[in-house]
């Protein structure tokens, strides 16, 4: 009849296919609120207790996984016809998902990079594309951020599972990447322990001050950054654990603010695996020549982990880190000399 229900049994509320097709605001609860002054004002009472928001969000969130079922079947169904025959051998297998592309070629970025932001990665030649946008040194440039008013409350039964077209991590790349970051800092303590080798050092006009080996501004700086910025300091509590069994987002976008990839949270504060888990997957999708530009509020602080515990180790040559400029001018002098975007 051209409605969609809130629920699959029994449901109080049905919503137009036409409305539900419309880009509805992400605020719901003014919407509905409206209406149902404006249905009070014709006459018509609505349920006082529960409303039109909660039933109108359900039927609003199941028919968006409609739509995306549907995209995903008729994306399955376009690359099943351009398969080749099973009898005829495929030099350049088809990637099954986006979360699954393993890269047949590392000549160029992948398809699900291409697919989330053309302008960054696809095209035939993107890297002399990305040199006439003025970016001489890097072949994209990416930002990293955190938002914590995205919280998920404890004690809910989960969704059942929605559809795979998705930018967020598994949460079981986070825990390993976590897993990656615990052991090394481990093993990196102990050999220092045992060695007791001393930082590299060089000596300033008004007096000795130390450098960490890679980074070029002094660890005085770096150090005034946990009482500066909350970011900088993992243990600073952000969200409670106890009420929110996820505590926020973080997001990593291209310059075009294209959502590459998000990683939910679920820790109290703004931890450093998370950013490492977003840039290692976006490094799985690049070939092995491409150079990006990583924008930070704390990139200073993110380089100086990677080179003193080994993290990314494999991917920091391709990396340039800069402070996002929303932020830069609260870092003091030295920081902006070389991380200023």
């Amino acid at each position: 009849m051209g409605y969609f229900p809130c629920a699959p049994l029994g449901p109080t509320l049905a919503v137009s296919l036409q409305l539900l097709g419309l880009c509805i605001p992400p605020n719901t609860s003014a919407w509905c609120e409206s209406l149902e002054a404006y249905l009070a004002a014709m006459g018509y009472e609505v349920d006082t207790k529960e409303g039109i928001c909660q039933r109108f969000s359900n039927a609003y969130h199941w028919y968006c996984i409609l739509e995306t079922s549907l995209d995903e079947y008729v994306q399955q169904q376009l690359q099943e016809s351009a398969s080749p025959p099973s009898n005829i051998p495929s030099a350049i297998p088809l990637p099954s998902s986006p979360d699954n592309d393993v890269l047949s070629s590392k000549m160029r970025p992948s398809e699900y990079l291409q697919q989330h932001c053309p302008l960054c990665f696809g095209g035939q030649s993107w890297q002399s594309n990305n040199s006439e946008h003025g970016f001489s040194d890097v072949d994209a440039i990416v930002c990293i951020d955190a938002c914590f008013t995205q919280k998920c409350r404890s004690g809910h039964p989960d969704d059942p599972v929605n559809p795979t077209a998705t930018v967020f991590l598994s949460q079981e790349d986070i825990c390993a990447m976590e897993h990656e970051v615990n052991e090394l800092q481990k093993s990196k303590s102990s050999t220092q322990r045992r060695s007791g080798q001393p930082l590299k050092k060089n000596y300033l006009g008004d007096g000795e001050d130390e450098f960490e080996e890679g980074m070029r501004i002094t660890v005085s700086v770096l150090k005034g950054y946990n009482e500066s910025f909350t970011a900088a300091d993992e243990r600073h509590q952000k969200a409670s654990t106890q009420f929110f069994s996820d505590t926020g987002v973080m997001a990593l976008l291209c310059h075009h603010d294209c959502v590459i990839y998000l990683a939910n949270m679920t820790s109290a504060g703004e931890r450093q695996h998370y950013a490492l888990a977003l840039i290692k997957s976006l490094f799985f999708h690049l070939p092995d020549n491409f150079h990006i530009g990583l924008l930070y509020d704390i990139g200073c602080q993110l380089e100086q982990s990677c080179r003193k515990w080994g993290f990314l180790k494999s991917f920091l040559p391709h990396i340039s880190f800069a402070i996002s400029v929303f932020l830069a001018f609260g870092h003091q002098w030295a920081c902006q000399l070389i991380y200023h975007p």
